[in-house]
């Protein structure tokens, strides 16, 4: 059986290699991103890649130990793989599924390939990894995640193979629908999101708020109505009777009318104060709640899927 991604090789040798360099995508990038997925794979022995284009993922599970055959329908994607000395075998994903013995091997790896299949390709390939792997072996399938904005504004239609969204919940479904157990999905955090990056400055800002003022409880000026004495002697007892009583007499009824009023003025200031800062952390909070829903949305563009053939599974 052929699927729409070898059709189209077919057609248009080189056009997915073409153009994933023509959109930027480098082998430096790849293994960044689907680096998350190698520990996944840490106990296999045996791997298949499907649709490897020219085998960044095959190159990182090889230099880890575990053994992996990448297959793929373009031809420069082959050629280039080939170039590396790598182990990538040029056919029909369905196809080379189809030719294996059951129970083979214990990992199979499929990046951003379902996408590009009608929905009976993709349970027909889900049912086909089954009955390949060996009981207790792993299926991971990557897709752009349908519920983030990127994949809708830049992502899943930038590409001219893409025929449906896959929401992650309905792969798992289709993995169930399979018998495949220890199912579950997430998203890679290697993938994250270009857009709105304003967003992610609000979430941090929120996270970290600056310093917030904290007024005094106690009165804001110091006030002391005692003249200190400055010496023992005649003189200087004379001249601190006389300054303290021309201070009682003159002074003291000017400035503590001075320093009540200017005390009064701050602690209304104060209170001011303190009813901005309550609004400000309101407002921090509304802003970071606003920021986390944008986020929902604005999270990593990769989503995935994967699920455990049971050890008890009959061959299918």
């Amino acid at each position: 059986m052929q699927d729409n991604v070898s059709m189209s090789n077919e057609s248009f040798p080189g056009l997915d290699y073409d153009f994933l360099r023509y959109i930027g995508v480098t082998a430096e990038s790849q293994r960044r991103i689907q680096g998350f997925y190698l520990p996944f794979f840490q106990n296999c022995h045996k791997v298949i890649d499907l649709g490897c284009g020219d085998g960044d993922f095959v190159t990182l599970l090889n230099e880890n130990g575990i053994a992996t055959v990448g297959v793929d329908s373009d031809e420069k994607a082959y050629q280039a793989a080939m170039a590396k000395g790598l182990p990538i075998v040029q056919q029909d994903l369905i196809a080379y599924l189809q030719a294996q013995p059951a129970n083979s091997v214990d990992g199979i790896f499929s990046a951003h390939v379902v996408e590009h299949l009608p929905y009976p390709t993709v349970i027909l390939l889900i049912q086909e990894a089954f009955r390949v792997l060996q009981p207790g072996g792993r299926l991971i399938l990557t897709t752009p995640d349908v519920r983030t904005l990127f994949s809708h504004l830049e992502m899943f239609y930038l590409h001219f193979g893409h025929i449906s969204f896959l929401h992650p919940r309905l792969l798992c479904f289709f993995l169930d629908y399979t018998r495949f157990t220890q199912i579950e999905f997430g998203t890679n955090p290697q993938t994250a999101s270009a857009l709105l990056p304003e967003v992610a400055t609000l979430l941090r800002q929120a996270a970290f708020p600056d310093a917030i003022y904290a007024p005094s409880q106690h009165l804001p000026v110091d006030y002391r109505r005692e003249i200190p004495l400055q010496g023992h002697s005649f003189l200087q007892r004379w001249s601190y009777r006389t300054k303290r009583w021309l201070t009682h007499m003159l002074v003291q009824p000017i400035t503590d009318n001075l320093v009540a009023n200017l005390n009064q003025n701050v602690i209304e200031l104060q209170n001011q104060l303190r009813t901005v800062t309550q609004q400000q952390q309101q407002l921090t909070k509304d802003v970071s709640t606003l920021a986390h829903a944008f986020q929902s949305l604005n999270g990593p563009f990769e989503c995935y899927a994967t699920g455990i053939k049971p050890n008890t599974a009959p061959t299918m």
